[in-house]
Parts: C-alpha cells; structure tokens; sequence
C-alpha cells in the first residue's frame, strides 16, 4: 500500500526580509485558511516583544524559547511563517516537517539587505560580532536542506510568489 503523504500546512522559511509574513498572510487570504506567525506566537507566549526578549534570554535561551514554540504548533490547514532562525532547531523543522510542506522563500542578499535596513534593531538572533552577511551565509545551506519547496522571489511580486506556490502545491504528492 502506497503511502499518502498528509501534508495539510504550508511552513515559510527563509532570511528576515524575505517576505514570509507579507507571502503567509496572502497566501492563507488565496488559499481560505489560517495564518500563523511564529514570532507573535513566541511573543505571546511571553508576554515580551521579541528583542526585549532576545536580549534578556541571549541567542541561546532565545532560539531554546523559539523551539519550545515550533514544537508546540499543532494545526492543521494553516500557512506558518517561521522566524528566520527557528531554521536552528532541527528537531522544530522535523516537527513542521511532519504535517507541512517546508517552502523557502529566497531573496537576495542585496534586496534583502535593503529591506531590512540596519539589522542592528531587527531583532535578528546572531552572535556577537556576526554581519548580516556572516547570518546570511550560515543560514541559507540550513535553509536549502530543509526546503521542499524553492521559491526564486526575485523580480516576482506577492501575488505571483503566492500563485508559483499553489501551483507547487497543486502539481505534487501533497494534500493541502
């Protein structure tokens, strides 16, 4: 017997900058299900804003809160945007993994440098010393190997991410 594979989310993943609140809440609007940001669920459940919280907990005790989170995500028929570093916890991508379909959404560096700013008041969770590049670099491999879905954003507007996305959805073995 062939088995389903019963994917009923859709899990953004990708560079802070990279679009994943701005594509999730679209893409649940296209698709008539739930949205769900990752970091307002980690600031809910600690009543903080997130750099308040990144600098009271450190990058360790932010990304341990952070996975504490992902683990808890229970739904089904929901877009997830992830923070850009729960790419950290690979037990919390296996977790997501289980019931979603895991899409990267690539950016890059120089647009998504741009749209950040300075990254200094971000909140992006990095070591001391470590430039948006150093960040960059170590991430997207993380990235890439988690991804079952690649999607080039470059020159593609909202709307055209979210229809290349359904149309991955649409042509494959998933169930959403």
């Amino acid at each position: 017997m062939e088995k389903t594979n019963l994917k009923t989310n859709i899990v953004l993943i990708g560079m802070a900058g990279s679009g994943k609140s701005t594509v999730g809440s679209e893409l649940a609007r296209v698709l008539n299900v739930a949205f769900v940001d990752v970091d307002m669920l980690i600031e809910e459940s600690r009543q903080t804003p997130l750099q308040e919280l990144l600098d009271g907990l450190g990058v360790q005790g932010f990304r341990k809160a952070e996975e504490q989170v992902l683990l808890g995500i229970d739904v089904k028929h929901h877009v997830i945007a992830t923070g850009g570093s729960a790419i950290y916890s690979q037990v919390g991508m296996d977790h997501l993994r289980e019931s979603s379909v895991l899409v990267l959404l690539e950016v890059d560096l120089d647009i998504l440098k741009q749209r950040v700013g300075n990254f200094g008041d971000r909140g992006l969770v990095k070591t001391r010393g470590q430039s948006f590049e150093d960040v960059y670099g170590e991430r997207l491999p993380l990235y890439k190997k988690n991804a079952d879905i690649v999607v080039d954003c470059s020159d593609r507007s909202v709307s055209a991410i979210c229809n290349f996305i359904v149309a991955q959805i649409s042509d494959s073995s998933y169930h959403f």
